[in-house]
């Protein structure tokens, strides 16, 4: 759906400069097309200008004369709050992020009497299993032959909070989660929905242990296998075939390559290239890890 400016003064305090179309909000970084993001920072104006997803802006009167050529703006006092605002707001109108339909079961698919699927938003294919005591959430779509242990939650609501004006604002989920056929995801893991629209996408054979939490909008690749009380933080890339063992964490934002290997309780917070394995706290290279190891011995 295509919305403009002078259209979202509706839902939050805004004073359009430029008006111009959007069709989805998003951070600087993203690369959906029509994208609407804010601005409260001068060397935000430089990401904006390198992304030509972005149409239009929200900002402040301080950084109306940087706003880069051809990207509509509107000034706000607070344009945090009036971006969130705006979305939480759009987030509840039916076929701007999402289009509600009526949740469809494929009859091959066996759903525990006591497991909870929700009534709409929800597609669920041939051969899944659904055990008792999952919990199976609006806007989750399963491929065939997904199995959800019990105690797993799809479609969660992920950890998103914005501190304004002295408060602290929860932010709309607004988007789903998207599991590719033949992904098992184990008792008690959750997996969250993404929050400006789109999914969190889990590829095909993947397997998630006990306890993995996957947030928001993170994107997992084919084959890959994560083990107990693994952590992907939101908008996190994993590729295809990579290992993450038990108690690793994925910082936000970090995107591991092809065939990685992430050792036992690493934490990572920097890239991985395609068949690198990394250890530790904070994860480097495993043989640089062991050869500072051998020093300390």
């Amino acid at each position: 759906m295509t919305m403009w400016l002078s259209d979202a003064g509706a839902f939050t305090a805004l004073d359009v400069i430029t008006d111009g179309p959007f069709e989805v909000l998003g951070i600087a970084s993203h690369r959906t097309p029509g994208l609407l993001v804010f601005a409260e920072e001068p060397r935000w104006m430089a990401a904006i200008g390198r992304n030509p997803a972005v149409t239009s802006v929200i900002t402040t009167l301080e950084l109306a004369d940087q706003v880069p050529a051809g990207v509509a703006f509107a000034v706000s006092t607070a344009p945090r709050r009036s971006f969130f605002e705006l979305h939480n707001a759009l987030a509840c109108i039916d076929g701007f992020y999402w289009t509600d339909f009526a949740t469809e079961i494929d009859p091959g698919a066996r759903i525990h009497p006591r497991a909870f699927v929700a009534e709409r938003n929800v597609r669920i294919g041939a051969e899944c299993i659904v055990e008792a005591h999952a919990n199976v959430l609006e806007r989750v779509v399963l491929g065939a032959g997904c199995i959800l242990r019990t105690g797993s939650t799809i479609g969660s609501h992920g950890f998103e909070f914005k501190r304004v004006d002295g408060r602290v604002l929860s932010v709309a989920h607004a988007g789903g989660v998207r599991l590719g056929d033949a992904v098992e995801v184990q008792a008690n893991s959750a997996i969250s929905r993404a929050v400006f629209g789109g999914f969190t996408d889990v590829g095909h054979d993947t397997k998630l242990d006990n306890l993995v939490h996957v947030a928001h909008n993170a994107r997992i690749g084919a084959r890959c296998l994560l083990a107990a009380q693994a952590m992907i933080a939101g908008s996190a890339t994993v590729g295809d075939d990579v290992w993450i063992g038990p108690g690793v964490c994925v910082s936000s934002g970090v995107t591991v390559g092809n065939g990685a290997n992430l050792t036992i309780g690493s934490v990572v917070t920097r890239d991985v290239d395609a068949g690198q394995h990394v250890t530790g706290n904070f994860a480097v290279d495993h043989r640089r890890f062991l050869s500072h190891l051998r020093t300390m011995r």
